[in-house]
């Protein structure tokens, strides 16, 4: 594992938080007891090693906590993973993608896929790749169609799915008529939902145009 790479699993397990908390109470627990008026129950000098330790235990399961609750919030909100994985489970793979090693990242990505067939998360992960680095929509409709077919495939992510389709054939392929296949799939599949509502109204501009 690079320098990189371990300051980033170091972060992702509160590392940062617990380095904030040591600081904090290095100083506040021995100004607090002298404030207090009390006499110390060990060496006052003591107390500025011990408020570093508790500080630092306080602060990385903090921040462990709340690192982990917000990743998995987030990843929810976003483009859930059908089947418990998260991007945090594969954090050097990340570290490639912020250092703009984005064949790289693919790569390991793909190779997820194959050691975890039946998830749907590292095929997303990929196609997300291929259409916005790497240039490459018809791959990443591929991976995404791939991703939609797997039986772990919630709605939610299939739905997902489908409106990255359709961006990619209406956007940089501007294949009007295969678009127009996927939504009104995407209609008869999910038809109360928010994204149907949205399809609707983008086939009726899409009969629009090639109307006149």
């Amino acid at each position: 594992m690079s320098q990189s790479e371990r300051y980033t699993a170091w972060v992702h397990r509160g590392g940062m938080q617990g380095i904030w908390g040591a600081s904090l109470l290095f100083f506040f627990l021995p100004m607090g007891v002298y404030a207090s008026g009390r006499p110390s129950p060990v060496p006052f000098l003591l107390l500025f090693p011990i408020g570093g330790i508790i500080g630092y235990a306080f602060g990385k399961t903090f921040g462990w906590i709340l690192l982990s609750g917000s990743g998995h919030a987030a990843q929810t909100f976003t483009m859930p993973a059908t089947t418990g994985h998260y991007a945090n489970e594969h954090s050097e793979i990340v570290t490639r993608e912020v250092r703009g090693d984005f064949k790289g990242a693919v790569s390991a990505w793909e190779a997820v896929t194959v050691a975890e067939p039946g998830n749907p998360w590292p095929l997303v992960r990929s196609a997300e790749l291929y259409a916005r680095e790497l240039g490459d929509p018809a791959t990443a409709i591929e991976r995404f169609r791939l991703a939609r077919s797997l039986p772990a495939a919630k709605p939610e992510l299939k739905r997902y799915t489908s409106q990255k389709i359709i961006d990619l054939l209406l956007g940089p392929l501007g294949d009007r008529g295969r678009a127009m296949a996927e939504l009104r799939m995407l209609i008869d599949r999910y038809p109360t939902s928010r994204e149907a509502e949205g399809a609707r109204e983008a086939l009726r501009r899409l009969k629009a145009e090639r109307a006149e």
